[in-house]
């Protein structure tokens, strides 16, 4: 069986799917992006703003459910706009686990990604990459072996509920 990793860039996909109207449900989606292979861990790259409670208990419960959670605070730019700018964390991590695995699977579709991608490749690492057709670069697409569209699958991964339900806020 394939052993693989998914990288989530958080910020990435949570806006994608946002600009679609729907929440995702993050246990479903690794469910479907690993079908068949031994998911050797997960990691969720995110920007934190210390004043959002909702964000904090969301980080708790991906913590709780297996997710390795890499954050940085989000920072005002000089433009006005604020990021937390994870890009070196995610191709470090591709690139220090490629003697782990056998897949790997970036969800983004942030072009700055492509040459880590490519380079992992050349390690003999599959590369697989997932994301909203609107929020993927063509770059990035090309330099993997394969393209989930998450559009196809949207009622596969969408959330059915508010994930602080009572049960889990029973265990805050």
């Amino acid at each position: 069986m394939a052993r693989c990793i998914v990288f989530i860039d958080g910020n990435n996909l949570f806006h994608s799917a946002k600009q679609l109207g729907f929440e995702l449900d993050y246990g479903k989606l690794l469910a479907h992006l690993c079908e068949g292979r031994e998911l050797l861990r997960a990691f969720f790259y995110t920007g934190v703003d210390e004043a959002a409670d909702r964000q904090r208990g969301f980080l708790h419960w991906l913590r709780r459910n297996g997710f390795r959670v890499v954050q940085k605070p989000v920072k005002t730019e000089k433009d006005g706009t604020r990021r937390a700018r994870l890009e070196v964390e995610i191709a470090t991590d591709l690139l220090a686990y490629a003697d782990a695995l056998d897949v790997a699977i970036l969800v983004s579709g942030d072009e700055d990604f492509a040459y880590p991608l490519q380079a992992l490749a050349q390690k003999g690492v599959r590369v697989e990459v997932a994301g909203f057709r609107s929020a993927m670069a063509s770059k990035v697409m090309d330099a993997s072996d394969r393209y989930h569209e998450l559009d196809a699958v949207i009622d596969r991964i969408r959330k059915d509920s508010n994930p602080y339900d009572d049960e889990f806020r029973e265990r805050l």
